[in-house]
């Protein structure tokens, strides 16, 4: 994640560019981050925003109800300490909520690496919606919600939400390159230190030309030696 230029708090989106500029050219929903930094810990506070923001604000009663729920959506309508995010980790954080992480995350990714963890594909995939632009996450959340409805197991609805993503960012990506706007789909950010995500993303692209984190970590590490080297590309082309 990252603060962007229109004070939203970036992260999981389709970037067009090159060492010298790039487009923001697709974003998930940002959604509230009621508590700020505290919502990183705890994926129960994102989780009721991404529930809220869905339309499902009644699940989010059932599943959190003992928490101080009222707080939060007066804080997130208000503005006030709920920043805005698109961060696919944040995504990540909430759907592993819904499906029972409790408390607080004790190391950073936790709740990820468990909703990884217990994944079980089925080659069905949670829809995105949105065309241009916004990615609109709703989609995902209401289908999720059918199937709970239907009894589906943990672990079933955690392979089709990784499904979703990486066949809803693959199929963005890929348009770039049809289009001949781009040559290659680079795969990064933390999220792709996710096996089970890159291996759904890398097969959604099919036979796109793929650049993929092998020397450098996909997350911090890899973003500290990419910005070295954007500074140095700016720098010699003056």
């Amino acid at each position: 994640m990252g603060l962007g230029p229109d004070g939203t708090i970036w992260g999981g989106e389709v970037l067009l560019g090159d060492y010298l500029g790039f487009e923001r050219r697709g974003w998930l929903t940002p959604v509230a981050m009621p508590g700020g930094d505290r919502a990183s810990r705890e994926p129960w506070r994102v989780a009721l925003a991404q529930l809220d923001a869905a339309g499902l604000g009644h699940l989010a009663d059932e599943l959190f109800g003992t928490r101080p729920l009222a707080v939060l959506r007066q804080a997130i309508r208000a503005g006030v300490n709920a920043p805005l995010t698109s961060s696919a980790g944040r995504l990540f954080d909430a759907f592993a909520a819904v499906l029972g992480f409790e408390g607080a995350q004790t190391y950073e990714g936790e709740a990820a690496m468990g909703l990884e963890a217990r994944a079980r594909p089925d080659g069905v995939a949670y829809p995105l919606g949105g065309t241009q632009g916004n990615i609109e996450t709703a989609p995902l959340w209401r289908e999720w919600a059918r199937d709970r409805d239907a009894g589906l197991s943990a672990e079933v609805m955690a392979g089709r939400f990784h499904a979703g993503l990486a066949r809803g960012f693959a199929a963005r990506a890929r348009a770039l390159v049809e289009a001949g706007e781009a040559d290659a789909v680079a795969l990064s950010g933390g999220c792709f230190q996710n096996a089970l995500l890159l291996d759904l993303t890398l097969a959604a692209l099919g036979d796109v030309p793929v650049l993929i984190h092998r020397r450098t970590p996909a997350n911090d590490g890899g973003l500290a030696l990419g910005q070295a080297v954007v500074a140095a590309a700016r720098a010699v082309s003056g």
